[in-house]
C-alpha cells in the first residue's frame, strides 16, 4: 500500500541479520553463475514437481526445463500473449483514508474473489469502502485506459490473517457502470508446493506508487532459503529480487508459465550496503562487483500453498473459509458440492443411538468361521497383518488386547490419535449376497472397544456443538457389503456396520455422491458377474487436516478430507485384478499434477472433472497412507499400465480398469 517512509521503516523493523547473509549468498551464487545447472537448493521432490507443472508440449519439455533453472532465456511467443491475460485479473486497490486515498494491489483467483495483503484491507469495514479498479493502465498507444471500478462485497467472504499477511474478499459481480467482473478472468491458486526453484525467473504484475499497471520481468529470480536453517520462514515465504515499489503489495509473482507462485507483501531491508568495507580482505573483485546494492536486498511473497492450508484448516469452523474453497475449486474446473436439501438425511437427531449389543452377543459369534475379514477369501492371500504392520504404533488397543474388532464379514482397526477407522477390509461373495431388508438406522458404540475411540452423538448430532458445519455417518464398509449368506446373517451383517468404529465423518452430499457413486461402481462388478471381492477402505489422514468440534465432549476432531479405496477381485478362478481409488475433493489435486492429467488444466471436460473420482495406483494408496498393500501391487491394473499417467478419472463403471 503507497505510504510515507514509516511504510519502509516498518518493514525494516527486526531484520534477521543471517537470513540477510544467506540471501546475499544466494544472490551471488545466481550473478556469479554458480550451480544454477543443478538447481542445488532444490529438493528432487521439488524439481520433480516442477517438471509435471510445465505447461508445455512433450517435444518441447526438455527445453522449457532449461529454462525453468536459469540456462536458457528462449520462451514461446505465447508467452506475451499469456501474460496479458494473466494480467487482465490483477487491479488497483483503492482506500479512502483521512487526507487521501492509499493503494495496493490485488488480484482474482477464483470467480468473484480477490487476494491482497492484510496491510492493504485489514478489516471488513476498510474493504466495505474500498474499490477495485482493473484496466488501470495504459494501452498498446500509451493511451490510458479508463478504469473499471468494482465494489468489494465483504459482506459475502471477508477472510483475513497478519501472520500470513493476506486477505480474501469477494467482489460485486458488476461495475459502476455495469460491465461483468467474469470479464477479467482470474489466476487459479494451484495448492501444491513446487511451482518455482531456485534461480527460477518469476514476473510480478503490479501497481507500483498506486501508478497504472506495470510488469517487473526478467533480472527476477527466486532464491530458495535453506529450509534447515529457516524452517518456519521457508514454509510459508518465498523470496526474490524482483523491482516493486510501495504499492505493489498484494501483486502476483508468476513463473513463466503465468502460474501463481506467491502474493508479494514486502521487501527485505539490506544491512550490508557498503561491500567495500565488508569485504576489505577479499581479493576476488568479481564477488565485490556482485555484492546486492541499494536499500533492500530482496523481496518477500506468501507461498499460495501456505494460503491453501490456512484456509483448508479453517474448512469445518469458517463457512467464510468454505465458500472461499468451493470459489477456488471452481477455478480449476472442479465444481462443488450441492449443499443437501432439507428433506436429505443431514440431521444426525434422525437416526437413533441405540445401546451397545452386550459383550456375550460378540461372544457368542466369536467361533465363527467367517467372523471377521478373511486373509485367505481370495485365490491370492492378502494378510491383513501385514498390510498394518507400518501403522501398528498407532493402532487403538481393544480391551481384549488385540487391535482389531471383528464384525460379521469384515473388520475395523481404529487410529488412537485419529479415533476413527485407520482401515477397514470386508469380504463380498456376490453369488450369495442377500438383501437384508431395510435400513437399520441405529449406531451403536462396541462395548469391546473405549468410549473415548468412538466419537459419537458427541460428534456427530448437531444439538451437541456449536459448529457451523454438520457431518453424517458415512459407512466405511457399506451397509449391503457384508450381506452374504443366509437371511439372518445378512440382517446380522447390516447390523454390524452400524458401527461407529465403522463411520467416518462426511458431508452427506459428498457422502451421498462422489462416495457413495464410487461404492455402487465397485459393488455393481459383484453383483452382476457373481465375483468374489475382499475391499480395503479407509481416510487418508493428513497433519494439515481442518479441526471440528472445539466446543464438543472429546473434540476437537482433525477431519480426514480424502478417502481410498483398493478392490481385490477374482476375476476368474484362481485370477485376481486390483483397483485403486482416491475420492476427494480439491484436496487431492497432486494426483492429477504428479500424473501429468492436467495440461494446461483442463485434459478432460468440466463435467468429467466434476466427478472426483480418482483411478490410482496401488502404491499411490501406500505413499498417502503409510499402509502396506505390496501383495497387491503385482495385480494393480492401472499401475500396469505403460503410461505416465497413472490417475484416471471415473465416471461411469466401464471407466474402471480391472
Amino acid at each position: 500500500m503507497k505510504d510515507d517512509e514509516r511504510y519502509r521503516r516498518a518493514f525494516a523493523e527486526g531484520v534477521d541479520e543471517d537470513l540477510a547473509r544467506h540471501l546475499i549468498d544466494l544472490q551471488l551464487d545466481l550473478r556469479l553463475g554458480r550451480d544454477l545447472g543443478t538447481a542445488k537448493h532444490s529438493s528432487h521432490e521439488r524439481q520433480e514437481m516442477r517438471k509435471a507443472l510445465l505447461n508445455v508440449s512433450e517435444k518441447d519439455s526438455d527445453a522449457a526445463w532449461e529454462r525453468v533453472i536459469g540456462t536458457n532465456d528462449l520462451v514461446s511467443i505465447n508467452y506475451l500473449a499469456r501474460g496479458l491475460r494473466a494480467a487482465r485479473a490483477v487491479c488497483r486497490i483503492a482506500v479512502p483514508m483521512p487526507g487521501g486515498t492509499a493503494y495496493g494491489t490485488g488480484f482474482l483467483v477464483a470467480p468473484r474473489l480477490l487476494i491482497t495483503n492484510n496491510h492493504v484491507l485489514a478489516s471488513r469495514d476498510m474493504a466495505a469502502q474500498a474499490e477495485a479498479e482493473f484496466d488501470h493502465e495504459l494501452d498498446v498507444d500509451s493511451v490510458p485506459v479508463p478504469p473499471v471500478r468494482f465494489n468489494l462485497a465483504a459482506h459475502e467472504i471477508f477472510l483475513t490473517d497478519t501472520t500470513l499477511d493476506i486477505t480474501l474478499v469477494s467482489v460485486a459481480p458488476l461495475s459502476d457502470t455495469g460491465v461483468p467482473l467474469e470479464r477479467f478472468g482470474f489466476l487459479p491458486l494451484i495448492p501444491l508446493s513446487g511451482k518455482g526453484l531456485h534461480g527460477e525467473w518469476v514476473t510480478i504484475v503490479q501497481h507500483p506508487d498506486g501508478d497504472r499497471k506495470m510488469l517487473a520481468v526478467r533480472e527476477n529470480q527466486l532464491l530458495e532459503v535453506d529450509r534447515n536453517r529457516f524452517p518456519q520462514l521457508s514454509a510459508r515465504f518465498i523470496h526474490y529480487t524482483t523491482d516493486t515499489q510501495p504499492g505493489s503489495s498484494g501483486s502476483p509473482v508468476l513463473n513463466d508459465q503465468w502460474q501463481v507462485v506467491a502474493i508479494h507483501h514486502k521487501a527485505i531491508p539490506n544491512p550490508y550496503p557498503a561491500p567495500a568495507a565488508i569485504l576489505e580482505d577479499a581479493k576476488e573483485e568479481a564477488i565485490v562487483s556482485a555484492w546486492p546494492k541499494g536499500d533492500w536486498l530482496a523481496n518477500e511473497g506468501v507461498r499460495v500453498s501456505a494460503v491453501s492450508k490456512w484456509l483448508e484448516q479453517r474448512r469445518y469452523s469458517d463457512m467464510q473459509a468454505a465458500a472461499a474453497l468451493d470459489r477456488i475449486a471452481q477455478s480449476i474446473g472442479i465444481v462443488p458440492l450441492p449443499a443437501p436439501s432439507s428433506s436429505s438425511r443431514t440431521a444426525s437427531e434422525n437416526f437413533e443411538m441405540s445401546r451397545p449389543k452386550p459383550a456375550t452377543h460378540w461372544t457368542g459369534l466369536a467361533a465363527r468361521p467367517d467372523m471377521g475379514y478373511d486373509d485367505n477369501f481370495l485365490p491370492e492371500p492378502i494378510l491383513w497383518d501385514d498390510i498394518l504392520r507400518p501403522l501398528d504404533a498407532d493402532l487403538a488397543v481393544a480391551k481384549d488386547g488385540g487391535k482389531r474388532l471383528d464384525y460379521l464379514h469384515f473388520s475395523v482397526a481404529i487410529n488412537a490419535k485419529r479415533k476413527f477407522a485407520a482401515m477397514t477390509a470386508v469380504n463380498i461373495f456376490g453369488a450369495k449376497l442377500v438383501n437384508p431388508g431395510s435400513r437399520s438406522d441405529t449406531w451403536r458404540r462396541d462395548v469391546r472397544m473405549d468410549d473415548d475411540l468412538q466419537p459419537a452423538d458427541n460428534f456427530y448430532v448437531k444439538s451437541e456443538g456449536t459448529d457451523p458445519v454438520q457431518f453424517s455417518r458415512g459407512h466405511l464398509v457399506r451397509r449391503v457389503d457384508p450381506c452374504w449368506g443366509t437371511k439372518a446373517d445378512a440382517e446380522t451383517a447390516e447390523m454390524h456396520t452400524f458401527h461407529f468404529a465403522n463411520a467416518a465423518p462426511q458431508v452427506q452430499a459428498y457422502n451421498n455422491s462422489d462416495w457413495g457413486d464410487l461404492e455402487d461402481y465397485v459393488l455393481e462388478r459383484a453383483q452382476t458377474r457373481d465375483l468374489k471381492m475382499s475391499v480395503f477402505t479407509g481416510p487418508i489422514f493428513r497433519d494439515d487436516d481442518p479441526l471440528y468440534g472445539q466446543s464438543r465432549q472429546g473434540g476437537p476432531w482433525k477431519i480426514p478430507v480424502s478417502y481410498w479405496k483398493i478392490v481385490a477381485v477374482e476375476k476368474t478362478p484362481g485370477e485376481i485384478a486390483v483397483a485403486a481409488f482416491i475420492v476427494g475433493q480439491i484436496e487431492y489435486v497432486m494426483a492429477l499434477y504428479e500424473s501429468r492429467v492436467f495440461t494446461s488444466l483442463s485434459p478432460y471436460s468440466i463435467e468429467e472433472i466434476r466427478q472426483r473420482n480418482l483411478q490410482v495406483t496401488v502404491k499411490t494408496v501406500e505413499d498417502e497412507t503409510g499402509l502396506d498393500f505390496s501383495a497387491l501391487r503385482p495385480f494393480d491394473a492401472q499401475g500396469a499400465l505403460e503410461s505416465t499417467r497413472h490417475a484416471r478419472f471415473v465416471t461411469r463403471p466401464g471407466d474402471i480398469v480391472i
